[in-house]
């Protein structure tokens, strides 16, 4: 299966895995609550070990990359910038493991990075700012109610050993952890070629804050390419 996100889904992605997400059959991804850092679990064709580790081996422009902690994020997809993604093949079918071996037992994600391309040298901006806030808030009882429901189950004497028969607090912890905050990216890129030698040099800032007061992320990659063909 190939994936080729559009302008409009790179913008919006603040990491590769967010293009993953419903884009093709057999491949289930779960995010990791909205954590803007967190990594994803990718799941090809389901899991099939019980001890071992079931994500699929990752490779950017031929490079297999391991499952550590890297670009600030739990997985290898968080240190690529969506906007500078060509296309996406994902390996489903036992045939990958002619090609990586055992690893790619839980199929492959290949991604191929843009390149610079023969022609008069192009330069590309995008800029993209988005508002995040909580679609809805759960309905629960304040500090009286909750008071009321152990007197009544649990008689007074048991609500005063709890301390519910002194000063009630209703504090609204949802409201005081939530919040609607800014999130912005920029990106910009220089392709061409000199001579015979295709370039690319690309820089990237994001800065992606969650609806979780202690949560965020904050990301600048730079990337310079060069992709030449002697014969």
């Amino acid at each position: 299966a190939v994936i080729k996100p559009d302008e409009i889904e790179a913008g919006i992605a603040t990491s590769t895995q967010d293009l993953l997400v419903g884009a093709s059959p057999g491949v289930v991804v779960t995010t990791d609550g909205g954590n803007p850092t967190g990594g994803a679990t990718i799941r090809i064709r389901g899991g099939s070990s019980l001890t071992a580790s079931n994500d699929p081996l990752v490779v950017i422009d031929g490079v297999p990359q391991t499952n550590q902690s890297q670009g600030g994020g739990m997985s290898a997809l968080t240190m690529v910038n969506p906007q500078n993604i060509e296309s996406m093949t994902i390996l489903k079918d036992a045939s990958a493991t002619a090609i990586y071996g055992s690893r790619a037992s839980n199929g492959v994600i290949i991604i191929t990075t843009k390149k610079g391309m023969s022609g008069r040298p192009q330069v590309n901006f995008s800029a993209n700012f988005s508002v995040n806030t909580a679609r809805k808030r759960l309905n629960v009882m304040n500090g009286q109610e909750f008071a009321d429901i152990v007197t009544d189950r649990l008689g007074e004497s048991t609500a005063a050993q709890l301390g519910y028969n002194g000063t009630i607090y209703n504090t609204d912890w949802q409201k005081e952890v939530l919040r609607t905050s800014f999130s912005h990216d920029y990106n910009l890129s220089v392709g061409g070629k000199a001579g015979i030698l295709p370039y690319r040099v690309t820089a990237s800032y994001t800065n992606n804050q969650g609806i979780l007061k202690t949560s965020g992320m904050e990301r600048t990659t730079v990337g310079f390419n060069l992709s030449p063909k002697f014969f």
